[in-house]
């Protein structure tokens, strides 16, 4: 799974929830056995949400991509990430 949100409006009521049950639902359907992503380290809510949901951290990793800027312009985030999984 990559970049998952839900917009601040909204986040704490669940979502997040139904949106990575969802997730796993088509893995399954594809016939695989394990879910996989990543949670920036500066991210802690997220982190606990995954680990809720049976996650469990196994590494971590710089990663990088380009977001789109409130004026339009382009740049690139860089982080660190911690990687986690699930068996399904």
């Amino acid at each position: 799974m990559w970049q998952l949100a839900v917009i601040p409006a909204l986040q704490s009521r669940g979502l997040g929830t139904l949106l990575i049950r969802a997730a796993e639902q088509r893995i399954r359907s594809r016939g695989l056995r394990r879910a996989e992503l990543a949670v920036e380290e500066n991210n802690p809510r997220a982190r606990a949400l995954y680990e809720r949901l049976g996650y469990s951290a196994f590494g971590r990793e710089p990663d990088a991509w380009d977001e789109e800027g409130p004026d339009g312009s382009m740049r690139r985030h860089e982080t660190m990430c911690v990687l986690m999984r699930r068996e399904l």
